[in-house]
């Protein structure tokens, strides 16, 4: 059962308003540092994405098996969370402007350009972000959250304009990280070895994700939820990586590699793989995120 932990944010009195002033801007820019329409009148709700795999805490390059026997093992789990709603109990929803954001645990990722003699300095140190503040949210009582995995066509068809944590100057910096023509909407990869394979000759490295319009993925929770000013409320959520590939199976991945991996750092070494070449598993990636999160 999911559970909402109300943390009370420390009021200053009048005398000490000048110093407790500065230690609150500090904090409403890392709570919502995209809006700069901030109103403390209002609640902040803090989503948290526990990465699982069933019953385990999600680690990066731990072995993990299935219920079949098959052995994962992952260096990356990414995805856009989007377009945040409340929804009251009378089933009116409450969008939250400008609510787009990365979360992510992954390895180290290399720049473009990235060669043998700038490896050392041309990469984004691993980086674990499992949580997200939404601010502004007004106050009340909430039965559901709704949040979508992806970026809209609004934003994915036009690069250009940005809200949020968009921008594909940001995210194309890191090689491999958006498409021509469509943000990636989610990506995971690492390694698989089937049930009874030999680690040395058998292990295929795969990268699975979801991109363009057709793939975004709306995810509705029921959970309660209250908004107060002057309170972070807690929403503890979890995403079962392994459930992502319910109904796939890595061996049989039927995407084809991307022009131009061979020379991209992150993605030359794999060799399976769910993208646009291959719908139908690109479909079930994307559909499995509804069931994932939880």
């Amino acid at each position: 059962m999911k559970k909402q932990i109300l943390l009370v944010v420390t009021l200053c009195s009048a005398v000490l308003f000048t110093a407790c002033e500065k230690e609150v801007i500090k904090e409403v820019e890392k709570v919502v540092y995209i809006n700069e329409n901030f109103d403390p009148e209002k609640g902040v709700v803090r989503l948290n994405f526990k990465h699982v795999i069933g019953n385990q805490d999600f680690e990066l390059k731990k072995n993990f098996t299935d219920t079949e026997g098959n052995t994962y093992s992952f260096n990356e789990i990414r995805y856009w969370v989007s377009n945040v709603k409340l929804v009251k109990t009378n089933g009116e929803e409450v969008a939250i402007p400008d609510s787009y954001y990365l979360v992510e645990n992954r390895d180290t990722l290399f720049y473009y350009g990235t060669t043998a003699a700038n490896v050392g300095a041309n990469f984004s140190a691993p980086n674990k972000r499992e949580d997200i503040l939404v601010g502004n949210v007004p106050l009340g009582d909430y039965a559901k959250v709704k949040f979508a995995i992806g970026v809209d066509a609004r934003y994915n068809n036009n690069f250009a304009i940005k809200a949020g944590e968009l921008d594909i100057n940001q995210m194309s910096q890191v090689a491999g990280w958006a498409w021509h023509t469509s943000y990636i909407f989610l990506r995971t990869k690492g390694a698989y070895l089937a049930k009874g394979g030999n680690a040395l000759t058998d292990a295929v490295r795969f990268v699975a994700e979801t991109g363009g319009n057709d793939q975004y993925r709306e995810v509705e929770i029921a959970l309660p939820v209250s908004s107060k000013a002057g309170v972070i409320s807690e929403v503890d959520l979890k995403t079962d990586v392994l459930a992502l590939f319910k109904g796939l199976t890595v061996s049989a991945f039927s995407g084809t590699k991307p022009a131009g991996w061979a020379a991209d750092p992150n993605l030359a070494k794999y060799d399976k793989f769910v993208n646009a070449s291959s719908p139908e598993d690109m479909q079930k990636l994307a559909d499995n995120t509804k069931v994932a999160i939880q």
